[in-house]
């Protein structure tokens, strides 16, 4: 088996950091066509820029092709049953009660001459991505109410399988074979990140209850919006968005030192989700014409 990867700007060439990084890519410029450089819509670059970046309400148009925005859940039901057997599989591989790494092998990983890290931080990062998908599930199936005009194109929801497909080799990219690594024990770093990925958890869902309640007790029909208030409402339009990067920073928090892999993913969905953010900030504006002008889009008080 091959050792060693190849490095550039301190992450290991592999699959998953190449398709972070053009995704990353291709998501920001679609932003900065779309909001800056603002070609004409019948452009090719318009209308792909266009494409790669509405979807739910902020997609005006939907097309034959588009999905139905509840599909998210299949996303999930994915999410949660892989989740659950990667974590068997690296608990296993941990304790060397096997030897074969069908995620490497899938993904093309290899064992490292550079290996880091200890079990207890991967293992601990597998454990609340599959408390993250399971809450996500659970939303998806019991409190949140979707539109049935809300659609996403074929892209958006085709990616959205393979990027729950890519996190777990991310994860252990750097750290084959798992039976080496020392077991580890718990510092001071996993129980601010516990206590951090409670926290950003409860605002990601508390935020998803009051976007559903707009629609369950605050008088909106099914198929319409309103101007959400209360928790982190108060300062900026899509709180779940920011959570979610939150949950990704404290989960680097435990894993970046043996995994500089997780900041290329880190990165993608805090370039993903801001895009996101801004594209619904700016919708609720020019929607509602008493929506919140102290209120930002994903950060409070910056952005």
């Amino acid at each position: 088996m091959e050792t060693g990867y190849d490095y550039v700007a301190g992450l290991p060439v592999t699959l998953m950091n190449g398709i972070w990084f053009i995704m990353s890519c291709l998501l920001g410029l679609a932003y900065l066509v779309n909001h800056v450089i603002k070609p004409d819509e019948r452009n090719w670059l318009g209308i792909l820029a266009k494409y790669l970046m509405q979807y739910g309400k902020a997609k005006p148009v939907p097309q034959p092709t588009d999905v139905p925005k509840r599909f998210f859940v299949h996303f999930y039901i994915l999410a949660v049953i892989y989740n659950l057997v990667c974590l068997v599989t690296l608990f296993g591989l941990c304790q060397n009660w096997w030897s074969h790494n069908w995620i490497a092998n899938v993904f093309f990983l290899h064992d490292t001459n550079q290996q880091t890290g200890d079990q207890l931080s991967v293992i601990m990062v597998m454990v609340l991505l599959t408390i993250h998908t399971s809450k996500r599930l659970y939303e998806c199936l019991f409190v949140s109410v979707f539109s049935k005009n809300a659609k996403m194109t074929p892209i958006h929801y085709l990616w959205g399988f393979v990027y729950y497909l890519l996190i777990p080799p991310t994860l252990i990219a750097e750290c084959l074979p798992l039976h080496k690594l020392p077991n580890g024990s718990f510092q001071v770093r996993h129980y601010i990140a516990i206590v951090g990925f409670c926290i950003a958890s409860y605002i990601h869902h508390n935020s998803h209850v009051i976007l559903a309640n707009l629609r369950k007790k605050g008088g909106c029909k099914q198929d319409s919006h309103g101007i959400p208030q209360k928790g982190m409402f108060e300062y900026v339009s899509c709180p779940h968005y920011f959570a979610e990067v939150l949950i990704y920073l404290f989960t680097a928090i435990i894993i970046f030192p043996q995994c500089h892999s997780w900041l290329a993913l880190l990165a993608y969905n805090t370039v993903v989700h801001a895009n996101m953010a801004m594209i619904s900030h700016a919708w609720y504006k020019e929607t509602f014409s008493s929506y919140p002008p102290k209120r930002k889009a994903f950060f409070p008080h910056l952005l």
